[in-house]
């Protein structure tokens, strides 16, 4: 099976002397198998990947290199990982997803315009990699204008993806700063430039993720029509365009029939006693504490 290179390493502090924390480390392998797990969902099937869906990451542990504590690593093929008819992080290049990890520590670092030109290259190194369109002539129009849309699709998909990182990110950066643990991480795929995290920039990745909740009070929420298992219904974000999870700890919620999914069956709008939770200025998070009415019922 044909493999793409990958190269993790921790330097300074402890891994000076080969040595890391256990626990530290696991976290921080745990949140780069997400990430890679993510790009290769992502570029294989041009969607988010579904909960619980991994392309398993597999490292072989060399002799460690002076100074450093080094994991190289084989991602398997996507094609035998996923049932692909061809090998799309191969066909793209492995350097994708050391872009897709820099993109993320960028994201959560507060550097967009950093992250927006990444999701413009790959978008550009994914487009690239597709078949070549052999049209006629007088449909060669119509083929560049549904390659361009793929391309904005392509970004459109980045963009939803890296901005629900977070958590996976914190995860990867936990040895940088704590506990006297590193002093950076860095992963690097292929022959590309690696991504790089310091202390300052784990310290920012870990800041962007505490929420900072608002009192609870009443809130009008227009329902998605989707409920999720028996805590998450679908919404419109209140705050911006598109959807997102709301977290439902009523316990009414369990019964099969209840207010919520009569109302989301209809995509209604609904006043519940809920508060919100902000990361960064950004509504992250909806949680559902009562049932008040539905709006026009």
């Amino acid at each position: 099976m044909d493999s793409s290179p990958i190269l993790i390493s921790y330097d300074g502090g402890d891994a000076s002397h080969h040595k890391i924390d256990a626990k530290l480390l696991g976290q921080s392998l745990q949140g780069i198998d997400r990430l890679v797990s993510d790009c290769t969902v992502i570029f294989s099937f041009q969607r988010l990947p579904k909960r619980g869906e991994r392309a398993p990451l597999v490292l072989k542990v060399h002799e460690p290199k002076a100074g450093s504590y080094e994991l190289p690593g084989l991602s398997q093929e996507v094609a035998g990982l996923l049932a692909l008819g061809v090998p799309i992080i191969q066909a793209i290049g492995p350097e994708i997803l050391s872009h897709y990890v820099q993109a993320v520590l960028d994201y959560f670092k507060g550097e967009g315009s950093s992250v927006d030109l990444a999701i413009s290259k790959m978008a550009d190194m994914h487009e690239a990699s597709l078949k070549t369109f052999d049209a006629a002539d007088d449909r060669r129009h119509e083929a560049e204008m549904a390659r361009h849309d793929e391309v904005m699709g392509m970004q459109e998909l980045l963009r939803r993806a890296i901005a629900g990182s977070g958590p996976a990110a914190v995860d990867y950066v936990a040895p940088v700063g704590r506990d006297r643990s590193v002093s950076t991480a860095s992963f690097r795929s292929g022959s590309g430039v690696a991504s790089f995290i310091d202390i300052e920039g784990a310290d920012a990745i870990r800041e962007s993720q505490k929420m900072e909740w608002q009192p609870i009070g009443n809130a009008l929420l227009k329902t998605d029509g989707f409920k999720y298992h028996s805590s998450v219904l679908s919404i419109e974000n209140p705050e911006r365009e598109g959807f997102m999870m709301a977290e439902v700890v009523d316990p009414v919620f369990e019964d099969e029939q209840n207010a919520y999914t009569i109302a989301a069956q209809k995509r209604a709008q609904i006043e519940v006693v809920a508060r919100k939770g902000y990361k960064n200025g950004i509504l992250a998070k909806v949680q559902i504490l009562e049932f008040v009415r539905e709006i026009g019922a």
